[in-house]
């Protein structure tokens, strides 16, 4: 077994963390009147002056080279993607043709009036050339309007407006602001379609109306739970009613409707199971699980936070492959660092933010925090162990398997409580013991959905019906205890900070603390596991306004 000062080794943090800060850097700075070439030029200067000092072992040299090089590089790749990240435009709101390449199309409820999504524009007149490689948001109009898909080129007609330069703590604009989009158009229409999407974006979209068909079948006669399954399996987070929306979120349960690391990882660890009952090789099997999870992913819309999960499980799953040394930490980096070396912007937005945060934090704190729980947790300690029965054994590994649920439950509330307040404005508290008890549950609902799918796409339908009937039982049940423990006093309060800037800062801090308590192995004379409660405390109580 791995030493712990071993297990949460992860080199790649010298380049990711002043990489990060560099992009922070250009996201509050514009680039230089001088141009982009200072930048790149000290980039590479200082990475052979790191090099350099790597040959000669001397790291008074090359440690602060490789973060300067690492933080100026970031600045610069920044700049380069998105040269029009500090433009903002002062033009009046006015009308416009262009063609728009559908990247993200939101979904609606089917009776909804319009329908929106995002896109980048393609080719305009002569008038808006300019806008020519811009990503906006809009809004269309349904009953006029030709049905968008992923991929697919559109004539789009309607009223242009810039974004304001201050959102003024609103969330969604933030979240398109943070995507680099300046520009949104609304009351449009989408006249025609110019190019349909192309063949694999096509069986994309067949692939995820045949999933729909199978996790439905069965259900009809209960719409509620139908709607938190497909919510659940495939992300469509608009099917959820207004009460299933507000239960979920006040909990602090919203995520498992995000196509993220819990879905990804339940369905890892499902194929892993799989693969074992048939014996197979282990590389073949590392190959399908990636190859799996990764069509997974692009059929239910290829969104980031399910592309940030299964990169991190390549990651991962590739040190079994080419028998490296890897842990789950290194495997998170590499995975962040990817991330942002493919989408600069994703470091700004909600969802990189807090899911990198919480993951790190279950890394850092809630892996060895149960490790600790479990070596005290001795029930039959005066028994010797030869003469213990199978009631000692079961209670001896539930207990173990509550303690390390607790713990990361514990890990993640003190991670995502900043966050919370700050990108949603409640502070829930019951979120604690909401995800002790819907992660498992979820966890089996997303099991049993993954096999009813199995069932069904080999046309074993009557099975992949009695497999919905169960996940729909552990919905039901799971759906009546948010809505009733929601009503709970003290489950949530509504909460902001006193700030704005405050909830970044919070992350950054916790992040720093859950760091350096890791690196010191949370040592009792650097405060053991005190230290970040003592961060969330002081921060409810200096910089949070209730009510």
């Amino acid at each position: 077994m791995p030493a712990p000062a071993l297990s949460i080794r992860a080199p790649l943090l010298w380049l990711l963390l002043p990489f990060m800060a560099g992009l922070a850097a250009a996201w509050i700075w514009p680039a230089p009147s001088a141009g982009l070439w200072p930048l790149s030029l000290s980039a590479v200067l200082t990475a052979l002056l790191a090099l350099a000092g790597a040959i000669r072992n001397q790291p008074r040299l090359w440690a602060p080279a490789i973060l300067l090089s690492a933080g100026l590089s970031g600045c610069f790749l920044l700049h380069l993607r998105h040269p029009q990240l500090h433009d903002w435009e002062s033009r009046p709101p006015r009308e416009i043709t262009v063609v728009l390449e559908v990247s993200h199309p939101f979904p609606s409820a089917p009776q909804a009036r319009s329908f929106t999504g995002l896109g980048t524009i393609v080719d305009a007149d002569a008038y808006d050339r300019a806008l020519i490689g811009r990503r906006i948001y809009f809004s269309a109009i349904r009953r006029i309007s030709v049905l968008p898909v992923r991929s697919g080129r559109y004539e789009l007609r309607g009223v242009i407006e810039p974004l304001p330069r201050v959102t003024a703590g609103n969330g969604f604009t933030d979240y398109l602001v943070n995507l680099g989009i300046r520009h949104r158009v609304t009351r449009a229409h989408l006249v025609r379609e110019i190019a349909p999407p192309g063949r694999f974006a096509a069986f994309c979209t067949a692939a995820e109306k045949r999933l729909e068909t199978i996790l439905r079948r069965g259900l009809d006669a209960h719409p509620g739970v139908q709607s938190v399954y497909l919510a659940m399996l495939l992300g469509e987070k608009a099917v959820l009613n207004a009460d299933q929306q507000n239960a979920f979120m006040r909990s602090g349960t919203f995520h498992i409707f995000s196509i993220s690391g819990l879905h990804v990882g339940v369905i890892a660890a499902a194929l892993h199971a799989l693969a074992q009952s048939v014996r197979a090789p282990r590389r073949p099997a590392v190959f399908v699980t990636v190859a799996v999870l990764w069509l997974y992913v692009q059929v239910t819309g290829g969104g980031a936070p399910a592309l940030r999960a299964f990169l991190m499980i390549a990651f991962l799953l590739s040190t079994r492959i080419f028998r490296l040394p890897g842990n789950s930490l290194a495997a998170l980096t590499a995975s962040a660092l990817f991330t942002l070396l493919l989408d600069p912007l994703q470091l700004f937005s909600t969802g990189f933010q807090m899911s990198y945060s919480v993951v790190a934090t279950l890394i850092l704190m809630g892996a060895p925090l149960a490790e600790r729980w479990q070596s005290r947790w001795q029930p039959f300690a005066l028994r010797p162990r030869p003469e213990w029965r199978w009631q000692h054994h079961v209670i001896s590994r539930l207990g173990r398997k509550a303690l390390g649920a607790a713990a990361g439950c514990w890990a993640a509330f003190l991670a995502s409580a900043a966050s919370g307040i700050g990108f949603f404005g409640l502070f829930s508290p019951g979120s604690l013991p909401a995800n002790l008890v819907i992660i498992p549950l979820s966890s089996l609902a997303i099991i049993a959905g993954f096999l009813a799918l199995l069932a069904g796409l080999t046309g074993l339908l009557p099975v992949s019906a009695l497999f919905n009937a169960a996940a729909g039982v552990i919905i039901i049940a799971t759906d009546w205890l948010l809505l009733h423990g929601i009503a709970l006093p003290g489950m949530f309060f509504t909460a902001r900070f006193r700030t704005e800037w405050l909830a970044p800062l919070a992350m950054v801090l916790m992040t720093a603390v859950m760091l350096a308590g890791a690196s010191g192995r949370w040592a009792r004379r650097y405060g053991g596991y005190w230290p970040p409660v003592i961060l969330l405390a002081l921060l409810m109580i200096f910089g949070v306004k209730f009510g």
